[in-house]
């Protein structure tokens, strides 16, 4: 076969791989899929910064994502040694070193630990903004891009550039969901724009797309009409790290690190605790639980960046403030952590309105945990028949759901041979494959 000279922008990993937190959904399906590409002998990536709206900040930031990743000695970041970044903005008055000692600064390991008030913070973003803005950095810098050199260009995330950048070449697009469209109400009004330029910079003659899930696709073909030939699902996976675990010690010594009690627990995972996460239609539910079982010694624990405000999740603290002490939130969870937490609940349960595919299902049934998750959106798909489905605004069958995995042993046993099984039909390399499939067919119909 001959070679793919692929183009793939690593906009999303260069902007927020200095954020911890930050690091789960779409910038786990970016990296996940780039470590596999740049393991395939046939695949000639180039990593690239197309797609950023700040040119110089984010090509920047990629350039520093790719060297932590060269630096690390993890064994799915050894085949990064000879991956190239491209710089896709040049600088009229060649000040490009300039500008990368500047914004270099941002992605520093310690940065976003600092205050938002400190001084180099403000100095930073406060001059990023007035750089950005300016005329003169409008007059020096260009984007640089050849799409002669490139067979397909992917963005796995962010809206296509203009066809001005990539003239005839084929493009690639990955949809995730149509929340800002059929799910507004979970979004601010800056990302439901955003969304809708992401929809006008596809050309529906021409460009490609690569969906999530099959909910995705077809809601996404529906709204835009978009042609369905040229629209696919590449379903997403676990990472390997996910695993059951036989030793105790080490569960029970993540566990006192965030907090969590030695009695069971029920799980969630909300990376942004989101009011789409239905977290306080759980707790709620959670509360009513031991409330009519006060005999029941069992807990919540809820995983996810602290870093916003969540006026769902403050209603429910005051609200059941007397069941403050059963409910445990641990903030961000590094993958390291994640693996022995979810090992040591007695169920993950996801009650959310929306997903575009669910990930953390995977994660836990991979992990040997029952699973409770929504009946709705793509997260049947997910699930199979290895979960416990549960219609999301029913506290009755949350509650239900959640006694029948405490009292019925031989169910929870029964879920986790399931979900084992769900989980293997589910991988990086089948879904980095199914990609590659699609670049093929782009090339075939220049």
């Amino acid at each position: 076969m001959t070679d793919i000279r692929l183009a793939y922008d690593i906009t999303v990993l260069g902007t927020y791989f200095s954020w911890p937190d930050s690091k789960t959904g779409i910038f786990r399906v970016t990296e996940e899929i780039l470590n596999n590409l740049v393991q395939m002998p046939s695949i000639k990536t180039d990593l690239i910064s197309l797609c950023g709206e700040e040119i110089v900040f984010t090509s920047v930031g990629c350039e520093e994502y790719l060297k932590s990743r060269q630096s690390q000695e993890r064994p799915c970041f050894s085949h990064f040694q000879n991956v190239h970044f491209q710089a896709t903005y040049q600088s009229r008055l060649s000040l490009e070193w300039l500008y990368s000692i500047f914004f270099r600064q941002y992605f520093s390991e310690n940065f976003h630990q600092r205050s938002k008030f400190s001084l180099e913070a403000l100095l930073v973003r406060g001059s990023s903004k007035i750089l950005d803005k300016s005329k003169f950095f409008k007059f020096d810098i260009y984007r640089h891009f050849n799409p002669k050199s490139f067979d397909v260009f992917h963005s796995p995330y962010y809206k296509l550039p203009s066809r001005e950048v990539t003239k005839d070449l084929p493009r690639l697009i990955t949809i995730y969901d149509l929340i800002p469209i059929t799910a507004k109400q979970f979004v601010n009004a800056s990302l439901n724009s955003y969304f809708f330029r992401l929809l006008n910079s596809i050309d529906c003659e021409h460009d490609w797309v690569a969906c999530i899930s099959e909910h995705t696709k077809q809601e996404f073909c529906s709204y835009t009409g978009f042609p369905e030939e040229r629209a696919f699902v590449t379903y997403l996976a676990a990472d390997s790290l996910f695993s059951p675990l036989e030793d105790k010690s080490k569960i029970n010594q993540v566990r006192a690190r965030y907090g969590i009690p030695d009695s069971e627990y029920f799980l969630c995972l909300a990376s942004h605790l989101d009011p789409r996460k239905n977290i306080f239609h759980l707790i709620k539910s959670f509360v009513r639980l031991i409330s009519e079982n006060p005999h029941m010694d069992v807990n919540l624990v809820l995983i996810g960046t602290l870093r916003f405000e969540r006026e769902d999740v403050a209603k429910a603290l005051s609200e059941f403030s007397n069941y403050r002490d059963r409910i445990i939130f641990t903030g961000y969870v590094p993958d390291e952590d994640l693996t022995p937490i979810y090992n040591g609940s007695v169920a993950f349960v996801f009650p959310s309105l929306y997903e575009g595919f669910g990930l953390p299902i995977l994660e836990a049934m991979q992990s040997g945990t029952p699973v409770i998750s929504s009946n709705s959106t793509s997260m049947p798909e997910v699930a199979g028949d290895a979960a416990i489905l549960v219609d999301p605004t029913s506290e009755d069958q949350l509650c239900a759901a959640m006694l029948d995995i405490l009292q019925d042993q031989t169910l929870r046993s029964d879920l986790i041979a399931r979900g084992l099984k769900q989980a293997r039909a589910f991988s990086w390399e089948r879904c980095t494959q199914e990609t590659v499939e699609i670049y093929k067919k782009m090339m075939s119909s220049v």
